[in-house]
């Protein structure tokens, strides 16, 4: 199966993410061969490769720089941006073998002037499988703090939100039924 570009370019920013730096020697097949140690790229043609290396330049996502015969190669701040979209777009809640019988509520006041950030918030939670409880609160059954911290952060409503962990609550048998638990 071919690898796409932005799978490459993808898969380049989450090495160097990894990695910090990565330095080569200026061949070409050196520079291919030190990203094959953080991901697989067999599948990629290095004409193809070398493009996605070109636009992630040109793009201010990684800085490229030649000290003597060696290519340095280190993610910019937008490139680090984009390596946290793009963990915000691969976050998933385990769903446990055996239920913990603890809620775990998010509540949170976001004020109107941040309505935009609160929006993608809430559309994260409810794609991560929080139901809606009622305004500004959602519900999950399952163990989730470090998600729904670093969603809080990346959104910047993280002074806003307060997770809740309890075991009781009225109406759970209706809770239960919608996780199917």
């Amino acid at each position: 199966m071919k690898i796409s570009r932005k799978q490459v370019a993808k898969g380049v920013l989450l090495a160097l993410g990894l990695a910090g730096v990565i330095v080569v020697a200026a061949a070409a097949p050196n520079l291919f061969a030190a990203f094959g140690r953080f991901g697989d790229f067999s599948k990629t043609r290095k004409d193809n490769f070398k493009r996605s290396l070109e636009k992630l330049k040109k793009d201010g996502l990684v800085s490229m720089s030649y000290e003597g015969n060696k290519i340095v190669m280190k993610l910019t701040k937008n490139g680090k941006e984009k390596i946290l979209k793009y963990q915000v777009d691969d976050l998933k809640i385990e769903k446990p073998k055996r239920w913990d019988k603890l809620w775990r509520i998010v509540i949170f006041d976001v004020p109107v002037s941040l309505n935009s950030a609160r929006l993608a918030f809430t559309s994260k939670l409810r794609e991560l499988g929080f139901k809606y409880l009622q305004k500004s609160v959602w519900v999950c059954p399952y163990p989730c703090e470090d998600e729904v911290d670093f969603i809080a952060e990346y959104y910047r409503v993280r002074k806003y939100t307060r997770l809740l962990i309890c075991q009781e609550m009225d109406r759970k048998n209706e809770l239960e039924k919608m996780f199917n638990i």
